[in-house]
């Protein structure tokens, strides 16, 4: 009977090297720091308040790029533990690939043996004592019975070979499945610290947004206050040139001697110098209700809606303001053609033959 081939064993492969996991207290920590809604102190306004945004955005926006890198490593160690899990089963399934072979081994060199000793006691009842003397067989039976013992021993060596690497396959495969148990315990270890480093990266991103938005608030606050400050200031030098250089009712035009008086109160007509009477006509026949073709241009002196409004401004008058001048009356329009010319002189009525 020929000898069986044992079964190679299982090589068992050295276990990965894990990346410490984060200290619990500096997560603890990292976690409570950024917890949502983050509560934010009361900040100086103004430009105080900008640059503490922005300072707070800026190290939430640094705090988040390693919060996201720690995200990324722990991915990283989850997926070699997963792939270390992955190959531990692949391992132990060839082991018990192996131990199960081995077992139908022995299981067949045992069947073996019991068909030899039932064989060997049959052919020993036939060939007795008695039988050799009378049939002289007696070389016979004993080179029989040397190759009986000489197959039993070989049978059963085998078995015991086989049994041998049955128990060192069962002693790996045991070995293997505790470090397959630890590596299931390492990556729910991994699992875990990954799921803390999302959630932390989730509260920083959230936390990172609101201080963007509290910052575009601030910026446009900002930015609103400034707006209002420079229209403030506008309007107090128009305020200022107006009061020094709107003539009284019957004062002179520029240039006669005639000193600067307050704006026109409402409802007063002054007189027009020379050069408005002449502009009264030229540009409308002295029609205070005159339309231009286009539309553009309205009232007595052709003011466009945009110079009125400027001149309603300048002179005092904000009621007048948005006023169609062909809608203004009489008076209102000479007192903005007035204010009008003593600011800017003949410019506004620069192409009207009355400048020559």
């Amino acid at each position: 009977m020929s000898d069986a081939r044992i079964p190679p064993t299982a090589e068992l492969g050295s276990r990965g090297i894990r990346r410490p996991r984060v200290a619990a207290a500096v997560l603890s920590a990292l976690v409570t720091a950024t917890s949502f809604p983050v509560v934010l102190g009361a900040r100086p306004a103004g430009a105080d308040q900008v640059a503490s945004l922005q300072a707070e955005a800026a190290a939430l926006a640094q705090q988040l790029v390693r919060q996201q890198l720690e995200v990324d490593a722990d991915q990283q160690q989850y997926s070699v533990a997963s792939a270390q899990v992955a190959a531990d089963d692949q391992a132990v399934a060839a082991l018990d690939q192996q131990i199960a072979a081995t077992q139908s081994a022995i299981a067949s060199r045992t069947s073996a043996i019991r068909t030899q000793a039932v064989r060997s006691y049959v052919e020993e009842g036939a060939n007795s004592a008695a039988a050799t003397v009378l049939t002289g067989s007696a070389n016979r039976l004993q080179a029989a019975a040397e190759y009986q013992s000489i197959a039993v021993g070989n049978i059963t060596a085998q078995i015991d070979r086989l049994r041998t690497a049955q128990h060192s396959l069962q002693a790996q495969r045991a070995e293997l499945a505790a470090r397959e148990a630890a590596d299931r315990v390492a990556r729910a270890e991994q699992a875990s610290s990954l799921s803390e480093a999302g959630q932390a990266a989730q509260q920083l991103a959230a936390a990172h947004a609101q201080v963007t938005g509290q910052l575009a608030t601030a910026v446009a606050s900002a930015q609103a206050r400034q707006a209002a400050a420079a229209v403030a200031a506008v309007n107090a030098s128009h305020r200022s040139a107006t009061s020094r250089s709107v003539p009284a009712v019957g004062a002179a035009a520029p240039g006669n001697g005639g000193g600067p008086s307050a704006p026109v109160a409402s409802g007063s007509d002054p007189p027009l110098p020379p050069f408005l009477q002449c502009v009264v006509q030229a540009e409308s026949g002295g029609d205070y209700g005159a339309v231009s073709p286009n539309g553009e241009y309205m009232g007595a002196f052709q003011f466009s809606q945009s110079t009125w409004n400027l001149a309603a401004q300048d002179a005092g008058r904000p009621d007048l303001v948005g006023v169609p001048p062909n809608q203004a009356s009489k008076a209102d329009q000479d007192t903005l053609a007035v204010v009008l010319y003593h600011l800017d002189g003949m410019q506004p009525w620069l192409g009207d033959r009355c400048s020559s």
